[in-house]
């Protein structure tokens, strides 16, 4: 056995021959699905009174979570997302990046949908999913510096979602907009670059994408990445990252 496949046996945990890369997509139903449990959380959280307004990044994040997890999952109020459906959804779950060289990488959650399959799929479980990255986006935390340089750009470096083709960005909006903050700040050459913008975001056209009362209609944007995925397996995929804003003001 060469030194290159113990290698990514040894690191991975199956053989390269066993998987696929990049792992099937998840398609644009699951996205609106889990669009709709977050809009459904935070549905719950303003109904309880919780104040959206005061809390930190992590605090609604939280909130959040306990309300998907504790409520909704278990329960199965939201349409095809429940126990059946869907495993524990998980926060800052730690993840290796696309070559191990980042070990403790968390994002900030993770839904993946159960499999029931008899035959294992030829994924590396640990690193399919829908992949979450949460940013708060006001005054002092902007679309350009907080949201694109430290969350979007890790899911075009490979940190998180490498073995995917969709991401999730949750925006936490304080009188910010994406039309009006965001594009703006991707759209700097710089920033173009860093983030390999293929495609700024745009509206997603389909009646379950469109804006609700405290959430913008949903975007999407793609992304190019430079790395190549392990085991001999190609240069990696784009990435369509979507843009979910809910207002937190």
């Amino acid at each position: 056995m060469s030194q290159e496949v113990t290698a990514g046996l040894f690191t991975l945990g199956v053989p390269p021959e066993e998987y696929h890369l990049p792992h099937p997509r998840l398609g644009l139903p699951v996205i609106l699905l889990v669009r709709l449990v977050v809009l459904r959380a935070f549905e719950r959280l303003r109904e309880s009174g919780c104040s959206l307004a005061t809390k930190e990044e992590d605090e609604i994040t939280a909130d959040l979570l306990s309300v998907i997890e504790n409520d909704l999952r278990q329960k199965g109020s939201v349409r095809g997302f429940s126990r059946r459906t869907y495993e524990i959804v998980t926060r800052q779950g730690q993840v290796a990046n696309y070559n191990r060289t980042k070990l403790r990488k968390a994002p900030d959650l993770r839904f993946k949908l159960r499999n029931d399959e008899e035959e294992p799929r030829r994924v590396l479980s640990e690193h399919e999913g829908l992949f979450v990255e949460c940013k708060r986006i006001d005054r002092n935390n902007s679309a350009g510096s907080e949201y694109c340089d430290d969350g979007l750009c890790r899911f075009v470096d490979g940190d998180y979602a490498w073995a995917m083709e969709e991401a999730l960005m949750v925006g936490y909006a304080r009188a910010r907009t994406i039309a009006g903050h965001l594009i703006p700040a991707m759209n700097q050459p710089e920033r173009l670059e860093r983030l390999k913008t293929a495609e700024l975001p745009r509206p997603v056209m389909h009646s379950d994408a469109t804006a609700r009362d405290c959430a913008e209609v949903l975007h999407v944007s793609r992304h190019r990445r430079d790395f190549s995925w392990v085991d001999d397996k190609g240069p990696a995929t784009d990435i369509l990252v979507y843009h979910s804003w809910h207002a937190c003001g």
